[in-house]
Formats: C-alpha cells, structure tokens, sequence
C-alpha cells in the first residue's frame, strides 16, 4: 500500500505539474 501511495502522488505531481505548464502556455499566449 505504500508503493501504491507513492506512485499515486507521483502520478498526481505529474498532472499538477502539466497543468501549470499548460496554463503558464496560456498566459504566455496572452
């Protein structure tokens, strides 16, 4: 259960992570 946690918060860093890469594209785009 904790390898599962882990990969589950590394999978959740991974999206926050795309999200702001997505959302500072935006704003650059602006």
């Amino acid at each position: 259960k904790k390898i599962e946690n882990a990969v589950h918060r590394q999978v959740t860093f991974c999206k926050r992570r795309h999200g702001l890469m997505k959302n500072a594209h935006e704003l650059s785009v602006l």
